[in-house]
């Protein structure tokens, strides 16, 4: 009996180290290296009429489009679509991003500029990407 209870530290250490390099192999393998959160967004198109009517209704509409979700060496952690609804979601690991939305293939408009978010882990982080139509002379 007492070969065996002085066994279980040595063979608990056993099971922790091999625990211990499966985590590590699995993170070198491409798994998740840390806590994840959660970005949602939406993607509108604006302005859809050349002159805003006060007190009108929105001048602008869901779109959906391509956006490249990178990190802040410049390295595309992965891509996203919005759907017709203008909206979309991607699990990331907790850190800093960029999203660069895409214009349409071979086309300059609609077109909209970068926007920096930061995930927090187990939070939801929500963006908004304004495309701009152009339809409008700038200010």
């Amino acid at each position: 009996m007492r070969r065996t209870a002085r066994g279980w530290p040595r063979a608990l250490a056993v099971v922790l180290m091999v625990a211990a390099a499966g985590a590590g192999l699995s993170a070198a393998c491409g798994g998740a290296s840390g806590p994840a959160g959660l970005l949602e967004g939406s993607v509108t198109l604006g302005p859809i009429q050349p002159v805003e009517q006060a007190g009108g209704p929105p001048d602008s509409r869901p779109y959906a489009a391509t956006v490249d979700i990178t990190t802040p060496d410049g390295e595309v952690a992965t891509t996203v679509r919005s759907g017709d609804d203008g909206r979309f979601s991607a699990r990331l690991d907790a850190g800093r991003y960029r999203l660069v939305p895409r214009p349409p293939e071979g086309q300059p408009l609609p077109s909209a500029a970068p926007v920096d978010v930061t995930i927090v882990a187990g939070e939801t982080t929500r963006v908004t990407i304004p495309y701009d139509t152009g339809i409008r002379l700038p200010d």
